[in-house]
C-alpha cells in the first residue's frame, strides 16, 4: 500500500542521512586537520629554498620571519592606514551600491535610464586602468585610494543586489500580493529580507576584492600603508620583506573573511540556506 511505501522511503532517507553525516569532531580536531596542509607547504617551501630554488628569488620562511624584525616598527601605523582605506571604501561602496541596486529593482523607470549606462559604459572599465587617472585628477593621497576601493565595491554591490532581487522566488511575492499588501510593503517585507542571505554571502568576496583594490591603489599612489612598504621593499630588492608584507595582507584578509563569516551565520540563521539538511550533510556544511 502507498503508506507502507511512504514509510519505507522515510526510513531509507533517515538511514542515508545518518550514513553521510560526517564526523566533524571538536574545535581542536578541526584546527589540527586544517593545519596539516599549511604545515606541509611550509616544510616543502623550506626544503626547496635550501636545495633547489635560489633564496635570492624566493627566500625561505626563516628569512621571511627574520625580515619582520627590520620593519616591525613600521607595521602598526602602516596597517592602520591600510585598514582605514579598506573599511571606508568598503562601507561607502557597499552602502551606495546596495541602495542603487534596490532602487533599480524597485523602479523600472530609473532602471530604464541608468542600468544600460552602468552596465555597458561604467562597469566594463578595468578599475586598475583608472589608477593613473585618479592620481592625475585627485593627486597622491588617502582620499583617491579610498575612492578607488569604494568605486569597485559600488559596481559589485549594484550588480549583485539587482540580480538577487531578480532571483527572489515569485511565489513569495504572489503570496504577499494575495493578502492585499501594497507594492512598497511587499518590497520591504518580502524582497529585502529574501536577498539578505545572498548579499551577506557575497560580502566575503567583496572583502577580499577590497583588499586587492587597496594593494593596487597603494602600490601606485601611496606614501604610507602596507602597500607603500611593499613598494619600498621592492625597490631595495628585498623579496623576504615583500613576502612578509604579502603575508600581512593575507592575515588581514583572513581576519575580515572570518569575521564576516561569523556575523553572517548569526544574521541569516532564519534562512533556509543555513538549514543543515540532507544536502548540508552531504557537503559537510
Amino acid at each position: 500500500m502507498w503508506w507502507r511505501r511512504l514509510s519505507r522511503l522515510r526510513k531509507d532517507g533517515k538511514r542515508a542521512q545518518l550514513h553521510i553525516q560526517p564526523a566533524t569532531g571538536g574545535p581542536a580536531r578541526r584546527l589540527a586537520e586544517a593545519s596539516v596542509v599549511p604545515l606541509i607547504a611550509m616544510v616543502v617551501w623550506y626544503a626547496l629554498t635550501r636545495s633547489i630554488i635560489d633564496p635570492a628569488k624566493l627566500p625561505g620562511p626563516d628569512r621571511v620571519l627574520g625580515s619582520l624584525v627590520e620593519i616591525i616598527d613600521l607595521i602598526p601605523s602602516a596597517t592602520w592606514v591600510s585598514l582605514q582605506m579598506v573599511l571606508l571604501g568598503l562601507v561607502l561602496g557597499s552602502i551606495t551600491g546596495l541602495a542603487t541596486g534596490i532602487i533599480f529593482g524597485y523602479s523600472p523607470f530609473v532602471r530604464r535610464f541608468f542600468e544600460a549606462t552602468l552596465d555597458n559604459l561604467v562597469r566594463p572599465v578595468p578599475l586598475f586602468a583608472l589608477i593613473p587617472l585618479f592620481i592625475l585628477w585627485f593627486g597622491i593621497g588617502f582620499l583617491p585610494q579610498v575612492g578607488l576601493v569604494a568605486l569597485g565595491m559600488f559596481l559589485m554591490f549594484t550588480l549583485v543586489t539587482l540580480e538577487a532581487i531578480r532571483n527572489v522566488p515569485h511565489i513569495f511575492v504572489q503570496a504577499a500580493l494575495t493578502t492585499g499588501a501594497s507594492r512598497f510593503l511587499v518590497y520591504r517585507t518580502v524582497v529585502i529580507p529574501a536577498i539578505i542571505p545572498h548579499l551577506v554571502g557575497f560580502l566575503r568576496l567583496a572583502v577580499a576584492s577590497a583588499w586587492g583594490l587597496d594593494v593596487a591603489a597603494e602600490f601606485l599612489g601611496s606614501r604610507e600603508g602596507l602597500g607603500y612598504i611593499l613598494l619600498v621593499r621592492n625597490q631595495y630588492l628585498d623579496p623576504a620583506g615583500m613576502l612578509m608584507i604579502v603575508a600581512l595582507f593575507c592575515i588581514m584578509a583572513i581576519i575580515f573573511d572570518q569575521t564576516v563569516r561569523f556575523i553572517s551565520a548569526k544574521v541569516t540563521r532564519w534562512s533556509p540556506r543555513t538549514d543543515r539538511g540532507l544536502v548540508g550533510s552531504m557537503l559537510g556544511n
